[in-house]
């Protein structure tokens, strides 16, 4: 008779997420997820099988994470360009807390997207994403006259740039100081 499995799988998830993050794919092994998560080893192969698998998992769970935290609160008809300063305060106000080192989705992209068509499939996804969002917020604050009337796509493009300099620069161990300067002026050249 086969083992039940006596674990909710976002358990492992959430281990490997945070290891995953804090120490990059090459510096996670499944023995530091296993003692993490307290599910028992034989438990975390049956449900992922590998180290691949498991991260794919892993940036997928990150992926539904994201979308609960970002993507929905930013659907409405109300989101403008003061929704933009607040989202990169929450941002700023996660790493000043020391929790992360910016986006896990970026640090995929750097460290496994060339080497793993996975891993840059479900990354590609998250990117689209996040570009259709700042797209709908960017959108809604060129109609209220909020941002400069520049083609939306660039627009976007520019926000993603702020996006992703913000992770180099926590890589970099730049101040929070110099990082929320940096933001304060990326996204007031935004306005008309």
């Amino acid at each position: 008779m086969p083992r039940l499995r006596e674990f909710k799988p976002e358990t492992v998830l959430d281990a490997a997420l945070d290891l995953f993050w804090r120490k990059g794919y090459k510096s996670c092994s499944m023995a530091d997820v296993v003692r993490k998560s307290g599910v028992a080893r034989y438990g975390v192969y049956q449900a992922f099988k590998d180290k691949d698998q498991l991260y794919c998992a892993t940036l997928k769970r990150y992926h539904q994470k994201l979308h609960d935290l970002f993507v929905k609160p930013f659907c409405g008809s109300l989101t403008d360009y003061n929704s933009l300063v607040t989202h990169f305060e929450l941002v700023l106000n996660q790493l000043e807390k020391g929790e992360y080192d910016g986006c896990f989705a970026q640090q995929a992209a750097i460290e496994r997207a060339g080497v793993d068509e996975n891993v840059n499939k479900i990354v590609t996804r998250i990117f689209e994403d996040t570009k259709d969002t700042y797209r709908h917020v960017i959108e809604n604050a060129i109609n209220k006259g909020q941002i400069r009337e520049l083609p939306l796509e660039d627009l976007v493009t520019y926000v993603m740039g702020i996006q992703r300099a913000l992770l180099a620069m926590t890589k970099q161990n730049c101040s929070l100081e110099e990082r929320r300067d940096y933001v304060r002026c990326a996204l007031r050249l935004l306005e008309p």
